[in-house]
């Protein structure tokens, strides 16, 4: 059975897409058969995999399982960059009436999933029945935050919403990374802006924060509009080599000890 992840905040621009592509990829390029599933009526992660993703109809996404209309597995697309794509629909708020508790998406998930290593979940900027079908079949959910108060405060909103569905959801480990982060003087942290933040989010998150912090990176942006991640487009550059670290970190030891067992 595949390790599950999901990446959530209820506020957009925190980064969730841009994770979630350059995690399944990464894994991707480590050996591992990896699924992602684009949740958000933005498709940006199911885009920059799949070019014709904006020529499909609703009932050949994700849309389409959510609402009963379609078999999960006819909505599984291979990608050229190694990793397996069930992509999203712009219309996919229309589909939350339909959604009750966490099932449409466990469910239906199930099956298909003993045949990945890791399946990665791209979720929307929002709390709602469509992000707690995002987290239902999750083992482990990553919360990216930008270091400022809002962004602190959405991603405790969200972490208040985890808990609060646990009923429904069960259990999750959680990981908050920090995200877009200007650390080019991190040796002077202690007496500047940006260290005070880093120290409130310490105190906030406590032992949930990651040690492991991404940069802000122009290369993320020239990659994503060349329709690349940055392990492709700046191998050699520092967030491509803090990604690796943070895989090799939070998320490679699902995959080898699946593959051991």
């Amino acid at each position: 059975m595949a390790h599950i992840l999901t990446v959530a905040n209820n506020k957009g621009g925190t980064g969730k897409s841009t994770l979630c592509v350059t995690f399944a990829y990464g894994m991707a390029q480590q050996g591992c058969k990896v699924l992602l599933i684009d949740l958000t009526s933005q498709t940006t992660s199911s885009s920059l995999l799949l070019e014709t993703v904006q020529d499909l109809p609703p009932k050949d996404t994700i849309w389409g399982v959510l609402q009963g209309d379609t078999a999960i597995a006819d909505v599984v697309y291979m990608s050229d960059k190694g990793v397996d794509v069930i992509p999203s629909h712009p219309s996919m708020a229309t589909v939350l009436p339909h959604l009750t508790r966490g099932d449409h998406l466990r469910d239906p998930l199930a099956p298909l999933a003993a045949a990945y290593d890791l399946v990665v979940i791209d979720s929307p900027g929002d709390l709602n029945q469509l992000v707690a079908n995002a987290l239902a079949p999750a083992d482990q959910v990553i919360i990216p935050t930008r270091l400022n108060r809002v962004d602190f405060q959405c991603a405790e909103a969200t972490l208040s919403f985890i808990r609060a569905a646990r009923p429904y959801i069960g259990e999750k480990s959680v990981r908050v990374v920090i995200n877009m982060l200007d650390d080019r003087y991190r040796g002077a942290w202690h007496n500047s802006h940006t260290g005070q933040w880093y120290q409130k989010a310490q105190a906030i998150f406590a032992d949930i924060l990651s040690p492991i912090t991404f940069p802000d990176s122009q290369d993320i942006r020239t990659a994503f509009d060349r329709g690349m991640t940055v392990l492709e487009y700046r191998p050699q550059s520092l967030i491509a080599e803090r990604f690796r670290t943070f895989l090799a970190a939070e998320i490679a030891i699902y995959c080898s000890n699946k593959n051991q067992t």
